[in-house]
């Protein structure tokens, strides 16, 4: 059955869930019985080619004496082996391998090879060494692996010659493995996180690509060590998605949180292609799984095999000539206003009708917002792409309003006429970001007002196929939706001079209709 746009809309961009038990050399940490996030539709099957899951024992190591593990191959449906596929290997595999489980990797990577969003890839997952006499009847947890630690905290070069000479060669004589290292990717969590890393670090020309969920990126085994080590060493030619949660763990090996704010920090500092997801989340794959499906679309964009985002999702600065010299000082404004205010009830996400609730709408600002402690992230001429990357370098970090109001995509539709359902992508992803980055608050997404004189007006047009699909984005718990447009049309449907003299920005007059419009809504989701 073919998937409707719609359905495909909303898939590609809305993050899943899984609870990962992730482990260091630790007691596994408990689950949360209040999930704070929730699988989204890629982390479910659906009607695309499923792949085949390959199992495999390894009951000898010469790097790794006296073990024996478990490990899984996922073969895509679409794999041929006239055509070299990419890799990606996975630690702790039986925790990412399950279809039913965790992080659901082989569902992830089904829906998205099906859509071109990855490359067609090889899976292998493997698990850490057991030392008993024979394997567990089954692959996970219990009894616990016991070389677990000695093998993934371990900052030598001991795992990646495990990995190349006894593992991915028996791999690689049946399969067609790109030989690219650009192709070849790496995840794990926890302590399977800094292996992974540790795995490109040693050995960036076979691994380039990193994915680590809560990396133990701590005092285990020294891996405390490696942000001075990033700061100082040759760089090397790898990507790095980093994934971790304020409420990780804080023990005698180290801070969780504190470690992957210094890895990203020195990353930062020797400017790696690198992105770290910061969130709410404790020692578990709460967030990590909530993620998976664009920390892969993030970590294998660019490769030959992926179709191209859309601008519209691609996190970007303003670039028109006529905005650059403002643009990127009242970033920092808006910064330094969000530190110095005690606390943001209200938030509100948008381009120049937004921005201009500070000009023309100033007055109806004093009346309604300020008393409710609102901060205004409006930007002149932004589009989907300059709100994620605003978001993305700081504008909604560590506050918790009550509610957001969002309304972007008239630029999208303006000079670059972007195709609705791209424009609908980009303010999905922004809602994602606003799900991940503020879970406890509330989001009421506005229709993009009309625009244009005439109801068959280019733009007019556009904005309503636009409203079309994202209103249902709303699902009334924490998206709310919204559209007022008609407040500003006459009878006959024409968008007067005397509310929006450009037929796009609205006067002092047009703010008080937009206010009053919005009014019982916003009382209703602040709860007063």
């Amino acid at each position: 059955m073919a998937l409707d746009p719609m359905t495909l809309l909303y898939r590609r961009a809305w993050f899943s869930v899984a609870v990962l038990i992730c482990l260091m050399n630790v007691a596994p940490a408990q689950q949360d019985s209040a999930k704070k996030y929730k699988f989204g539709p890629d982390s479910f099957i659906q009607d695309v080619p499923q792949g085949e899951i390959i199992q495999g024992e390894i009951l000898q190591s010469k790097v790794f004496p006296g073990t024996k593990r478990r490990y899984s191959i996922y073969v895509p449906k679409q794999y041929s082996a006239a055509s070299p596929a990419a890799l990606m290997v996975f630690q702790d595999g039986h925790a990412y391998e399950n279809r039913q489980g965790s992080y659901r990797a082989p569902v992830v990577m089904d829906n998205l090879i099906a859509r071109g969003e990855l490359p067609v890839m090889i899976g292998v997952f493997v698990d850490p060494g057991h030392k008993k006499e024979t394997l567990p009847e089954k692959r996970g947890w219990r009894p616990r692996p016991e070389n677990r630690s000695f093998e993934y905290d371990t900052l030598s070069d001991a795992y990646s010659r495990f990995l190349l000479e006894e593992v991915l060669p028996g791999v690689r004589e049946k399969y067609n493995i790109d030989d690219n290292p650009d192709r070849w990717g790496i995840c794990g969590a926890s302590s399977g996180g800094i292996c992974a890393f540790t795995v490109a670090w040693q050995r960036s020309d076979k691994f380039r690509k990193v994915l680590s969920h809560i990396g133990s990126f701590t005092n285990i085994r020294h891996g405390d060590t490696y942000p001075g080590i990033i700061r100082k060493a040759d760089k090397r030619p790898i990507r790095v998605f980093l994934q971790d949660g304020a409420k990780d763990l804080d023990n005698e090996h180290g801070n969780w949180p504190l470690a992957n704010q210094q890895m990203a920090k020195a990353l930062a500092f020797r400017d790696y292609d690198y992105k770290f997801v910061y969130g709410t989340g404790a020692h578990d794959g709460n967030h990590g799984g909530a993620i998976l499906p664009d920390s892969m679309r993030w970590l294998w964009r660019g490769d030959p095999a992926v179709k191209p985002a859309p601008a519209s999702i691609t996190p970007e600065v303003q670039t028109a000539q006529w905005a650059v010299q403002w643009w990127g000082p009242r970033h920092k404004e808006k910064l330094a206003t969000k530190k110095a205010m005690k606390q943001v009830d209200l938030l509100f996400v948008g381009d120049s009708i937004t921005h201009s609730w500070e000009n023309a709408g100033k007055a109806t600002f004093k009346k309604y917002y300020q008393p409710r402690n609102t901060l205004n992230i409006g930007f002149s001429g932004d589009r989907t792409e300059q709100v994620l990357w605003r978001f993305q370098h700081g504008e909604i970090d560590n506050i918790k309003p009550k509610l957001a109001v969002v309304m972007i995509g008239t630029n999208n539709t303006g000079h670059r006429m972007d195709p609705a359902k791209e424009t609908a992508l980009g303010i999905q992803f922004i809602l994602s970001e606003l799900k991940q980055r503020l879970p406890e608050t509330k989001v009421l997404l506005l229709g993009i007002f009309p625009r244009d004189e005439k109801a068959n007006g280019k733009h007019r047009v556009r904005n309503d196929k636009i409203n079309k699909l994202i209103q249902q984005f709303a699902d009334d718990k924490h998206v709310f939706w919204l559209d007022i447009g008609s407040e500003f049309l006459n009878d006959d449907g024409k968008l007067p001079k005397d509310i929006m003299p450009d037929m796009l920005h609205p006067n002092a007059k047009g703010y008080e209709i937009w206010a009053k419009a919005m009014e019982p809504t916003i009382k209703k989701l602040m709860g007063e």
